[in-house]
């Protein structure tokens, strides 16, 4: 009795359990769920749970699990590294750059080595935490800078897309300062000490 009015108020929800309890145990841990909970919090929560339920089982089996993927997929690519090398190339051109960002368009005396940003463990790290906290700060991101659009997903794409620019702004001018920094430092010889 209980599991028939389960399905009648839940029937996204017992069809999932019942059609895909044995895909459930080959996904990574957590991935529906995960992808649930951001649909509904970029959606909005009432929105989120009208589309899964009217979404088909198989649909939501395999397109919940690809929103944790493909969050991880987007941080991965390094737009900020293209941005910075079109910068470095084309910005002699463009006298307004050299007086937002003294330096930029100068030559440099040497060029420095740049470290591959996936070797270190921590950029891993960050890479994962960063790419699935992104849909909440995305969404408080929203609600502060685009409080007049009425869409909860409108408004979520919107702060997504302020956040992503404005942190990618940042990054530009501190990878270009240590670019800078690294490209005019000077090694100097150690002092010999006079022997008394």
């Amino acid at each position: 009795m209980s599991q028939l009015v389960a399905e009648r108020r839940f029937p996204c929800g017992s069809a999932l359990i019942t059609s895909g309890s044995s895909c459930i145990e080959h996904l990574p841990p957590g991935a529906v769920t995960y992808g649930a909970v951001t649909v509904m919090q970029v959606v909005g929560h009432k929105e989120g749970l009208d589309v899964m339920e009217r979404a088909d089982p198989l649909f939501l089996l395999i397109g919940l699990p690809t929103i944790p993927v493909m969050l991880i997929l987007g941080k991965m690519i390094r737009w900020e590294d293209y941005v910075l090398r079109l910068w470095r190339k084309y910005s002699n051109k463009l006298q307004i750059l050299n007086s937002i960002f003294p330096g930029i368009g100068c030559p440099v005396p040497r060029i420095p080595a740049e470290a591959n940003p996936l070797a270190d463990h921590v950029s891993a790290t960050r890479i994962l935490c960063g790419a699935l906290v992104f849909p909440t700060i995305a969404t408080i991101v929203g609600k502060l800078m685009f409080s007049s659009v009425n869409s909860n997903l409108q408004r979520t794409i919107l702060g997504g897309i302020a956040f992503v620019a404005i942190k990618g702004a940042f990054k530009v001018y501190f990878k270009q300062q240590q670019y800078l920094r690294q490209a005019h430092r000077k090694i100097l010889n150690y002092p010999e000490q006079e022997e008394a």
